[in-house]
């Protein structure tokens, strides 16, 4: 017997939006952030708002990186690819309709929302300490099962997290700063200690010839696809106010020509690859196309192995549009072509698992609404 589609997505999203329009006021009182506080991150690829450039990061497509719509200065170009991730609001909302499981009956439809929400606890002269606080639902409507362990898809996954970020520089124009992130990605979050998870990265930016600097780091995250403490090192290249090349772990490339287009790609091992294009079309518009290999992991609460982790892997195609609204506010949709899509598990990740399901390609749908003051 096929599963039911869930239809109700369409009225869950609509009563978020509107609840999201209506307390935008809200909003803009609580999260009140410095300027000069918010150069300072941008200023530093690494260092982002909400999240830290991390290994295997953990993407997904309604997270987006819009071009501002004010034309910004030839040097404010390269750190306005970053703007949305420094943004201290962020609500995201995907629909994948049903597509069918390879050798098997089944189907398999997604319906996902996230949102981030950043605040400054303490600001400094030279730095900012920020609370930052994230929350991923997915819901699965399917009855798959693993083909080894017997393990049924899970209804629903949770990815809830609460952390601070702190980043500070010194005089010399050495900057360093760290997260920590805890929480519980799961499909029963925080049912027992052992799905409970955490973020650490830590950083330190070190000034070089001219604008060029190098990049240590050091990542940690149980839920990683590396599940050990993954050392970082890169030279960041800057020769002019267009171009700028991370070469190393973690490697990316961002160059910006002109005011009107951009490009950038980014690779993390083992497998956080993006490379993505924006061409602006009028003043409040950008068009933007990618491609993005995405991994996210959890821990079941009735797995059976306590070191066993649950994978969702999938690679994208992806285009759309971005509209800047008002106060602030900016709105991407698009759609993506979903290709080699799994779900497997195991103790370390294995994308030639017997243990996996692996879905036929398809077509997504997404949205996402930023506030960037």
């Amino acid at each position: 017997m096929l599963p039911t589609v869930d239809r109700s997505w369409p009225v869950r999203l609509a009563a978020l939006l509107l609840l999201l329009f209506a307390n935008k006021s809200l909003i803009a009182q609580t999260l009140e952030i410095p300027a000069e506080n918010a150069t300072s991150l941008g200023s530093n690829p690494s260092v982002e708002f909400h999240q830290s450039p991390e290994f295997n990061t953990e993407p997904d497509f309604y997270r987006e990186y819009p071009l501002v719509t004010e034309q910004p200065r030839s040097k404010e170009r390269i750190s306005s690819m970053t703007m949305a991730e420094r943004a201290p609001f962020r609500f995201g909302a995907s629909f994948t309709p049903e597509q069918s499981v390879r050798d098997s009956t089944s189907t398999l439809s997604v319906f996902g929302i996230s949102s981030q929400i950043g605040f400054p606890i303490r600001t400094y002269s030279d730095g900012i300490l920020l609370s930052l606080t994230g929350l991923k639902y997915t819901q699965l409507s399917t009855d798959a099962v693993l083909p080894v362990s017997g393990t049924p898809i899970p209804d629903e996954l949770w990815d809830l997290r609460n952390g601070v970020f702190v980043s500070r520089e010194r005089s010399d124009g050495l900057k360093y700063g760290g997260l920590f992130n805890f929480g519980s990605a799961s499909d029963q979050p925080f049912a027992s200690v052992d799905e409970l998870t955490l973020k650490t990265f830590g950083f330190v930016d070190v000034p070089a010839n001219g604008n060029d600097s190098w990049l240590f780091s050091v990542f940690y995250s149980p839920t990683s696809q590396i599940r050990f403490p993954i050392p970082g090192i890169a030279y960041a290249w800057r020769p002019n106010d267009q171009l700028e090349a991370q070469i190393g772990l973690p490697a990316s490339l961002t160059y910006v020509p002109n005011e009107s287009f951009s490009f950038r790609a980014r690779y993390t091992p083992i497998t956080d690859v993006l490379v993505e294009a924006r061409q602006s079309l009028a003043r409040d518009w950008n068009l933007f196309a990618r491609y993005q290999i995405i991994n996210e992991t959890y821990f079941l609460a009735d797995r059976e192995n306590q070191e066993d982790r649950f994978f969702q892997f999938e690679q994208q195609l992806a285009a759309g549009l971005s509209r800047q609204l008002f106060s602030g506010f900016s709105l991407d949709l698009g759609s993506a072509y979903i290709f080699d899509r799994q779900f497997f598990q195991g103790d370390q990740f294995d994308l030639s698992s017997d243990d996996r399901i692996q879905i036929d390609p398809g077509v997504a749908y997404f949205l996402q609404l930023i506030w960037n003051r």
